[in-house]
């Protein structure tokens, strides 16, 4: 009986390793802003991380982080071919054009104004054809506005704003709507761009 037992745990974990190998293994490069599919032999270049998946699809394949039990999963991206983006299992988006794209230049099809807590809660949105004044008054304070500095201490308040584009359908750019005490401003954590926001604009992000 025991070494019934010992053979089917030995077949379980041979299954379960099995499974785990299924999917096409990629490669990353040492400094971790680029990954090959090792299938496909394409290397995909990681986006700024302002840019995120709206969702993704299938998985297109796992990285493994030798010597660990870190591993990463890439996904297809609805509507998007997989041999130019992918989504990753945190969040990430990778590129494999040779242009990659900058937010200036993206033609907006809607902005999201979203609560981001243990997930991500669309609260209202505006609409490209229905919104288009608001939209070009709040990319365009926020692309060509003059930078200040940050304020010191916690926000009072936050709103992730997603800038959904026809180039990119299903990859968001995201910059975040804050208050510091009375003081409202356009932030992006990661490039640490602040801009001011005046009272009348701020408050079309008074919840709806």
């Amino acid at each position: 009986m025991k070494r019934l037992i010992l053979l089917l745990l030995a077949l379980l974990l041979t299954c379960t390793a099995c499974k785990a190998n299924e999917h096409t293994a990629f490669l990353q490069d040492a400094d971790g802003y680029g990954c090959t599919d090792t299938e496909t032999g394409v290397h995909y270049t990681a986006l700024p991380l302002y840019f995120e998946p709206a969702k993704v699809g299938g998985i297109r394949g796992v990285y493994t982080e030798k010597g660990s039990e870190y591993t990463l999963t890439y996904y297809e991206i609805p509507t998007l071919d997989p041999l130019l983006y992918l989504g990753d299992s945190e969040r990430g988006v990778w590129c494999a054009t040779q242009t990659l794209p900058t937010p200036e230049a993206l033609t907006p099809t809607a902005l999201l104004v979203c609560e981001e807590q243990a997930v991500s809660v669309e609260i209202y949105r505006f609409s490209a054809g229905t919104d288009d004044a608001a939209i070009a008054e709040i990319l365009t304070l926020w692309f060509e506005g003059e930078a200040t500095e940050k304020p010191e201490g916690a926000r009072s308040f936050t709103r992730r704003i997603k800038l959904q584009s026809a180039e990119l359908p299903n990859i968001y750019y995201c910059f975040d709507y804050c208050m510091w005490g009375e003081s409202a401003y356009f932030y992006e954590i990661f490039s640490g761009r602040t801009v001011a926001v005046p009272d009348a604009l701020a408050e079309r992000f008074v919840e709806k």
